[in-house]
Formats: structure tokens, C-alpha cells, sequence
């Protein structure tokens, strides 16, 4: 897996179901969700009435470990769910 500090200098380009379970556990689920443990704690910290760049930057202020792509990811799950 790629590094957190190369992830966010040079973009990243690993899955981000691997690096949410990797902060807030649980397991990688089918399908192309996120973690339920991630989408539990990313609708405590923000409202997904927000526009998504909002939202992303809400989880990322909350979570300065997630990157862009993990927190992009979350984001739009949010706003479906």
C-alpha cells in the first residue's frame, strides 16, 4: 500500500475501502462500499445536506489521515445513504 505522505503528495491510487479499514477498522466490504464503521463515523462528523466539497473537508479536518480520495469516496456515499 501505498504511504500516507506519498499518497498525498503524489496522488492516491490505492483503493479507498483498503485505507478506511486501515483508520477505522473493519473489514473491505463487496461491492464497492465503504466500511460501515467508516460510514457510521463520517455521518457523526458531517451532514450530508452539505455540498460534498464541504463535506470533504469537514471529514478531513476531522480526520487529518484521510486523504482526498478516501474522503472524496466517503462523501458521495454519505450524500446516497
Amino acid at each position: 500500500m501505498q504511504s500516507e505522505r506519498a499518497a498525498k503528495i503524489f496522488g492516491d491510487r490505492e483503493d479507498p475501502r483498503h485505507r478506511l479499514v486501515e483508520l477505522f477498522g473493519g473489514e473491505v466490504p463487496e461491492g464497492g462500499q465503504p466500511p460501515e464503521t467508516a460510514m457510521r463515523w463520517a455521518a457523526a462528523v458531517a451532514s450530508p445536506e452539505h455540498d460534498e466539497v464541504v463535506v470533504v473537508r469537514d471529514l478531513r479536518r476531522a480526520e487529518p489521515r484521510l486523504t482526498l480520495r478516501a474522503a472524496t469516496f466517503l462523501a458521495r456515499h454519505l450524500a446516497r445513504a
